[in-house]
């Protein structure tokens, strides 16, 4: 199956998953990281062990901290 993977400031990338895969699995393969990222599936909040179907897409937006005092 065909996912699509979208991270903030990079070029969306396709990769080739296999029946069952996770997000987890895809990043990893993808070489991308796993920790200090949102990670949303076809815009809706998701974590490394949501399984993934033909088509969806993955995206992966940094985490912002801090602020004024």
């Amino acid at each position: 199956m065909q996912i699509k993977v979208l991270r903030l400031g990079h070029s969306a990338r396709q990769a080739e998953a296999a029946a069952g895969a996770t997000v987890g699995e895809i990043l990893d393969q993808e070489g991308l990281p796993t920790q200090g990222h949102a990670i949303s599936v076809n815009g809706l909040g998701a974590s490394t062990t949501t399984g993934l179907a033909d088509g969806d897409v993955i995206t992966l937006v940094p985490k912002v901290e801090g602020g004024a005092r």
